[in-house]
């Protein structure tokens, strides 16, 4: 009997061991399985990383390339073409852009051309253009002096904006605004005044005057009746809003030519209401 039971003591051993083994061998199989596939991705990391770095080094080479043939004689300026202005030579503009033959096209910025010409009061806007391979062009919008207000004993010049585009010692051959006081004027800026309503119906007047194609050497401002004066001894007498209507429908044009036509340059004309004029003519 006890024989017997050894060998069946034995025969369990051994029948458990492939089982053992079986379970070994499936459980430490994963283990290694990881590792061949990470060696397997690393030489295709070093080829991702060979590739990204050639194609770095090519572009670096083309921006170099393209920024030394841009640079290169062929874009060198030969001609600038400049807008035809009222105030300044083409040379003269040039000099103010800081722009002249043979420097290359693309060593200056536009812009910076641009804003030193708009440091220039009569220069409202620049706009500076380039034309391959070797021209510049140049447009202005220019400033146009179009009235005076007195100050102290100088003068200051005015666009249709009210910009002041210089302060002269002597009365330039404008119209004078009067009954408007000057708080600050500085050039290439806009005028500040004390009394605000009149000035902007001295304005009005005097845009409205442009478009007509009327002159007048003075608008008086000072009263709720404002004076245009055509000369000394002939002016316009009436409201803002009557005299701006009068203008815009071209009737006060025509009662002013009929007066030179008739020979009277002493008069007063009085614009009023639902545009009512009347004549006096003042005696020679």
């Amino acid at each position: 009997m006890r024989k017997h039971e050894t060998k069946q003591f034995d025969w369990e051993q051994e029948s458990s061991s492939p089982d053992e083994e079986n379970r070994e061998y499936i459980e430490g199989a994963p283990e290694h399985a990881p590792s061949e596939v990470s060696a397997n991705k690393v030489p295709r990391k070093k080829r991702k990383k060979k590739r990204y770095v050639l194609k770095l080094l090519l572009l670096i080479l083309i921006c170099v390339g393209l920024y030394f043939f841009l640079r290169s004689s062929i874009f060198n300026i030969k001609t600038i073409n400049v807008a035809e202005s009222t105030h300044f030579t083409a040379e003269q503009i040039q000099e103010m852009a800081g722009l002249k033959t043979g420097m290359n096209l693309f060593s200056f910025k536009g812009g910076t051309c641009a804003d030193k010409l708009e440091e220039n009061p009569f220069i409202r806007e620049a706009k500076i253009k380039r034309k391959l391979p070797d021209t510049v062009t140049i447009e202005l919008a220019e400033r146009q002096e179009l009235a005076i207000l007195a100050k102290d004993k100088e003068y200051v010049v005015i666009d249709g904006e009210g910009v002041v585009l210089q302060i002269a010692e002597q009365a330039p051959q404008l119209t004078l605004l009067s009954g408007i006081t000057i708080a600050d004027a500085e050039e290439n800026k806009p005028v500040s005044v004390k009394e605000e309503t009149n000035y902007h119906k001295a304005m009005r007047i005097l845009n409205e005057m442009v478009k007509a194609d009327l002159y007048f050497k003075q608008i008086d401002v000072s009263e709720v009746v404002v004076k245009a004066y055509v000369t000394d001894q002939l002016y316009c007498l009436g409201k803002t809003k009557n005299l701006l209507k009068s203008m815009e429908e071209g009737n006060l044009q025509a009662v002013i030519y009929d007066l030179y036509k008739k020979g009277e340059k002493k008069a007063v004309v009085n614009v009023g209401d639902d545009e009512y004029f009347s004549v006096d003519i003042k005696s020679k």
